[in-house]
């Protein structure tokens, strides 16, 4: 499940940044990678902050 999730999820940025790998320069090259760890650290704070609420969720009466 968590793979799935992870593979799914890395499908989506790669999409994102895609058109900035094609231009097969150095400088498109890092800001793709500045890109990557950007949107990473976004998704990991949506994927927390998705979570929380649903167990937050699951414990209201």
């Amino acid at each position: 499940m968590y793979q799935n999730g992870a593979e799914r999820e890395a499908g989506l940025v790669e999409q994102l940044v895609a058109p900035v790998l094609r231009a097969r320069s150095e400088e498109a090259r890092t800001r793709a990678t500045e890109k990557l760890r950007e949107l990473a650290a976004l998704s990991a704070q949506l994927h927390g902050a998705l979570l929380e609420a649903r167990l937050r969720d699951l414990l209201r009466p």
